[in-house]
């Protein structure tokens, strides 16, 4: 039996999920790196409402293996590493102000 696919919060709508699609190609494009037919499918089933996000990388990691883990040259593990002191916040150098120009 297949699982019934769940959708988060931002893509529960046709639409959202292409937003989301969108998002994804422009990145890989980006990249010089256009999806296969098979990719093209799967966000075509995804953005239908057939499968989700987990159903889509479930059926490219059977076909392809999952993505590769953590780069292993990394110096410290995610969450680690040496105490520093977080960045000063700044207010953007362009504030823009709205103003009612008189014409008169």
């Amino acid at each position: 039996m297949e699982k019934t696919p769940y959708f988060s919060e931002n893509e529960r709508t046709e639409q959202q999920r292409r937003d989301v699609v969108k998002f994804a190609v422009g990145v890989s494009l980006s990249q010089s790196q256009p999806p296969s037919a098979q990719l093209v499918e799967l966000q075509n089933r995804y953005i239908a409402g057939q499968i989700d996000l987990e159903q889509l990388a479930a059926v490219l990691d059977a076909e392809y293996g999952p993505a590769p883990g953590p780069d292993p040259h990394v110096k410290y593990a995610p969450g680690e590493g040496p105490l520093v002191e977080p960045a000063q916040s700044y207010e953007p150098y362009l504030q823009f102000e709205e103003r009612i120009v008189s014409l008169a």
